[in-house]
């Protein structure tokens, strides 16, 4: 699969039902999603790992370098793809970014019902608030 860069545009149909829930059935996925609404992008994926870790654990991913790794490599070899490939992030391998996809706007309304559910309030972590507007 060829990965395109963030310049390049994304033209494609408009997302299935089952393919929008497919996309949204990994919690790294709706992490790295939650993650790019709340920083601004593009973001580096070492960055967006360790908020994905710190979302996992409930702590900063330092503390857990060895699962960061796991996250890291998770993200790049089976949800990141998945992920460019939909046209919902854009993914430029020359300098590890990732940024929001023509596409990303298509999954706002059903993670939305998914965010209460992934917020980690049990484990006293208290990341930023997701604009999920942004995604759009």
């Amino acid at each position: 699969m060829t990965i395109k860069s963030p310049q390049e545009p994304t033209e494609s149909e408009p997302l299935s039902v089952d393919k929008r829930l497919s996309l949204l059935s990994s919690r790294f996925r709706r992490y790295l999603l939650y993650t790019l609404s709340m920083y601004p992008t593009p973001l580096s994926l070492p960055d967006v790992a360790d908020a994905v870790t710190a979302l996992e654990y409930g702590t900063p991913a330092g503390e857990y370098p060895d699962e960061r790794l796991e996250i890291y490599t998770s993200l790049y070899h089976h949800h990141l793809p998945q992920l460019v490939e939909a046209g919902v992030v854009r993914y430029d391998q020359s300098d590890d970014s990732v940024c929001v996809g023509p596409n990303a706007g298509e999954l706002v309304s059903l993670l939305e019902l998914t965010i209460a559910h992934d917020r980690p309030a049990e484990n006293g972590v208290a990341p930023r608030e997701p604009d999920l507007d942004s995604l759009s």
